[in-house]
């Protein structure tokens, strides 16, 4: 009898559910009800059918009801405690606005009332722990010893939370300092006692938590006195001289500015011993965390007498017996320099430790930056000095290639990054040698790897050789902003495709040289090639972390510069050739990063890593918080209006976010041999100014004009109440403008398209006088934009003589990333303009109108300067054919402009090591890029 009464109670929910899956929530409402007549009155029918489907009923009374419902559910008493109506309780009001406190009073209350639910307990924990809701997380744990510490740490949680108050900053903060006070008080300081209380500190991990949550409140000589402690101490049963610890002991020490401690302590990590024994274990301790805290501790004790010929006494005697230790060499260079800032060290001194550390290690690449290091800060004559030995050991030994590298590149530090007036003649002639020993050094690996030689077409699988630093400093050299040596960061458009030929030789040796991978995906991006670095960007085979450090080196600004597919490529992924899927897999990373991260985080609790757990917090807040994946998701969608008018629903809440965002993009990928005075060399290949919060702005507010038109023409419900942002703050970043012109000018007119968007959806915030005058600086604007567009009898526009590359004097030949970025951005506001004409037409729509005249000429005016586009870009097309031959780019790779004064011995070294075939094709392939991007241009429609 009881399994037939389940069955027919399951199959009377089946019925329910199915009609709420269906979303006919008429039907799911009337059975409801039909089965509430019968006397079937629980709490579970009432919370979880009832409520929640009148709650998301399309019907706004029906809506109101539901919430009214839900919220006298929440108050019941006693309250509701089996798990599953909480379950459909909870998720009820987690979509409703403003009832975070509210979700967690319903837990709260059911927990009291079942005080020995150990399931509902957990439940309640779990619920507030996968929200990042610390505080209503920590409340209950049942009595046992390891929730004693979840609860150590849920506290540390809270504290360390942005979206905490500063009340319950403070107040957990000091909780989780006394707890982890009380756990570390209890350790035995008896090693032969075994058995400690229950909530005394027993495992690493439980002494590392205690560590993290001093660390967060800065409270370091605590860490340092724990750790020389007996029962928590480096030589205790617990930590046993941990390697992790030590380190801890290392940071805390410099951190609570112990210098004289810090000074005796790294100092006794580095000592020589006289015992054989334990100075074998001298190569483990040379870590450049023991030997910084060395030398800082050095550079504050300035007042202490023979503190600084001691110290480098103890270095000399270390370098006795490792005499290749790097860090050591580095630490004595950077005490000689401290000597020499406090007048007890010579120049000479410091240009003696200089050659030394060069005449030890110049047989690694590192040197170079190492030297860099040391001389950033020194007078020219220094650094010219050293690069002069550097060069000189060097000559007369061209069989050594990484030496000969370290030398150049510190050439280049000296005599063009150093030089304001760098001389072409200088850079041509560092260029030539590069090229020249870059040849020599591949023939010779050639000539003795006669395998090689007899199969020249096979890739190497090697990331890179170190002779491939050859082409890369003659690339860069190359690429010396307009004029040489000034503020500008604007390379010459010449340079940049003799560059690329260079560029494009490695590789062929070379395949996967990530340096010169990435150096070529933006000088291609700045050169309008959108399709070949969108090729040599899936090479990189981005993954996981990549997408958030890595990406943005092809992904900034490209909607704007290739937002349509390339032709497929064989073999290749989809993202190899189509920007959307590339954006897509991005944004795939973020959304399976989280889902990772969130399963993962009671398993860590489990597992009690801690200090590991909280990491994994941050990473997901850091992901949650990125900038980098609302730019991927705002430019997406900017593709998708671009192709096709309107974007997808699809990220909404990522794009809407105004939340601060995090900046964890990177550069380091870049070779940089500049004085640390300059500009780093990547600076020069950005396309445009780095995006940054009012970037963000910006894109948001045009991703909210498109979304309140889909609305429009779909007849959705439109928020009225919106904050237009102010113009003014638009323009400003935190670190400068972050916006191009292109950009800044569509966004002014953006915002007054969006009060005419909203003022059609019934806000009633602008009148029709406003909408007008909004409309007037729309046609201005147009007006402006066809002046801009106007094609002469010279077929040259104002857009094209500063956006393009001239082959001959004064007559335009190739599009650069500017022309398709000043377009693509002026096509999406043209799109805009044309959906609201398209709106403001519809008879059936119930909008409100706009002036009849007015849109008339406005319609007239984006017609002509949608043309005026497909004009240009038919120019310009043309032109690229006339002028840009395949023999014109080859002359342009070897010999630069038809107007440059170049000489011969270069262009006889760039005969010698391009190979004539590849040329042609890396000419050939440029051209066709171009061309692709033209025909993707003349392929849009309004």
């Amino acid at each position: 009898m009881s399994s037939s009464n389940d069955a027919v109670f399951l199959r009377r929910n089946n019925q329910i559910q199915d009609a709420i899956d269906s979303q006919n929530m008429k039907q799911a409402l009337q059975l409801i009800e039909k089965r509430m007549k019968k006397g079937e009155n629980t709490q579970f029918l009432k919370a979880t059918w009832k409520a929640n489907v009148l709650f998301n009923h399309a019907d706004e009374a029906h809506k109101k009801k539901g919430i009214a419902e839900t919220l006298e559910l929440c108050n019941v008493d006693p309250p509701i405690s089996d798990l599953d109506s909480l379950d459909i309780l909870h998720r009820t009001l987690r979509n409703m606005d403003d009832h975070t406190e509210l979700r967690s009073a319903i837990w709260e209350r059911a927990a009291k009332a079942k005080p020995q639910d150990h399931a509902l307990q957990m439940r309640w924990f779990k619920f507030g722990y996968d929200a990042g809701d610390w505080k209503s997380a920590q409340k209950n744990f049942p009595r046992e010893r390891k929730y004693y510490f979840w609860a150590i740490f849920l506290c540390y949680l809270v504290s360390d939370d942005a979206a905490s108050s500063d009340v319950d900053r403070k107040l957990f903060g000091t909780l989780a300092y006394r707890f982890a006070q009380k756990a570390v008080s209890e350790v035995p300081s008896n090693p032969t006692e075994l058995l400690s209380p229950p909530r005394a500190i027993q495992t690493a991990e439980e002494l590392l938590l205690v560590i993290r949550i001093l660390e967060t409140q800065g409270h370091f000589a605590e860490i340092v006195q724990l750790l020389n402690s007996e029962n928590v101490g480096l030589s205790s049963r617990i930590v046993n001289n941990d390697r992790t610890f030590i380190l801890y002991k290392i940071s805390a020490l410099g951190l609570a500015e112990l210098w004289e401690e810090g000074h005796s302590y790294a100092k006794s990590l580095l000592a020589v011993s006289e015992d054989e024994a334990e100075r074998s274990t001298l190569h483990e301790r040379d870590d450049w965390k023991y030997w910084n805290l060395l030398i800082v501790a050095v550079r504050h004790l300035d007042k202490v007498p023979g503190l600084l010929s001691d110290t480098q006494q103890h270095i000399e005697k270390f370098m006795e017996f490792i005499p290749k230790s790097r860090n050591a060499h580095i630490a004595l260079m950077d005490t000689v320099l401290t000597g020499f800032k406090r007048g007890e060290r010579t120049e000479d001194d410091l240009f003696v430790v200089c050659q030394r550390y060069f005449d030890q290690h110049k047989h690694k690449l590192y040197a170079f930056k190492d030297l860099r290091g040391v001389l950033e800060t020194r007078d020219d004559a220094l650094i010219h000095r050293v690069a002069q030995h550097c060069m000189d050991s060097v000559e007369g030994k061209p069989d050594d290639a990484i030496p000969l590298i370290n030398a150049y590149k510190l050439h280049y530090c000296d005599r063009i990054s150093g030089n304001k007036n760098a001389s072409k003649s200088s850079i041509e002639t560092l260029v030539r040698n590069c090229l020249y020993f870059y040849d020599a050094f591949t023939l010779l690996a050639k000539t003795q790897d006669p395998k090689k030689e007899s199969q020249p077409d096979t890739a190497s699988t090697m990331e890179s050789r170190p002779t491939d630093d050859f082409c890369i400093i003659a690339a860069m050299a190359l690429l010396q902003p307009i004029p040489v040596g000034q503020t500008s960061e604007k390379v010459n458009n010449t340079a940049l495709i003799r560059a690329a030929g260079i560029l494009e030789r490695l590789l062929i040796d070379s395949p996967h040289n990530y340096e010169a991978v990435l150096m070529l995906i933006r000088i291609y991006l700045l050169l309008g090639a959108g399709s070949i670095a969108l090729r040599w960007f899936g090479k990189l085979s981005v993954k996981q972390m990549q997408y958030e450090s890595v990406a943005h080196n092809l992904f900034t600004r490209f909607a704007t510069i290739h937002p349509h597919p390339a032709p497929p490529i064989e073999g290749a992924e989809y993202k190899d050739f189509d920007a959307q899927v590339a954006f897509i897999a991005a944004l795939d990373f973020y959304r399976n990063a989280n889902v990772t991260i969130k399963n993962s985080l009671i398993k860590g609790l489990d597992d009690g890593n801690y200090v590991g757990l909280d990491d994994t917090i941050e990473l997901r807040r850091r992901i949650g918080d990125s900038i980098c994946r609302r730019m991927w998701a705002l430019d997406l969608r900017r593709i998708q209006r671009i192709r096709k008018g309107n974007h997808l629903v699809l990220h909404e809440d990522i794009v809407q976010d105004t939340s601060p965002a995090q900046d964890r993009r990177k550069y380091d990928g870049f070779m940089n041999l500049e004085r640390c005075d300059r500009s780093p060399f990547e600076h020069r290949l950005r396309a445009g100014p780095i995006p940054g919060e009012n970037w963000l702005a910006s894109a948001r507010l045009t991703d909210r004009l498109f979304s309140v038109l889909e609305s429009i023409g779909s007849q959705k419900p439109v928020v009225l109440k919106l904050e237009l942002p102010q113009i003014d703050k638009l323009s400003l970043s935190q670190t400068g403008d972050d916006h191009t012109d292109a950009e800044r000018d569509a966004t002014k007119i953006h915002v007054e398209l969006l009060k005419v968007a909203m003022f059609m959806a019934g806000s009633k915030a602008h009148t029709s006088t406003e909408i007008e005058t909004a409309l007037g600086e729309v046609e201005n604007w147009l007006k402006a934009k066809r002046e801009d567009l106007a094609l002469g009898d010279t077929k040259k526009t104002s857009l094209i003589m500063r956006t393009t590359i001239k082959f001959t004097q004064g007559t335009p030949g190739a599009p650069t990333w500017e022309y398709f970025h000043a377009i693509w951005t002026l096509v999406e506001t043209l799109k805009a303009l044309w959906n609201i004409f398209d709106l403001d037409s519809r008879k059936a729509l119930k909008t409100a109108k706009l002036p009849a005249e007015q849109i008339e000429r406005l319609n007239t005016l984006v017609r002509e300067v949608f043309e005026d586009v497909r004009s240009n870009t038919r120019s310009l097309k043309q032109s690229l054919v006339e002028s840009a031959t395949l023999s014109t780019l080859i002359d342009m790779v070897k010999c630069g402009d038809a107007t440059d004064e170049y000489e011969k011995p270069l262009q006889d070294v760039l005969e010698k090591v391009m190979d004539e075939s590849a040329l042609e094709l890396f000419c050939g392939e440029l051209r066709e890029s171009w061309e692709e991007a033209f025909d993707g241009v003349l392929a849009a429609r309004l």
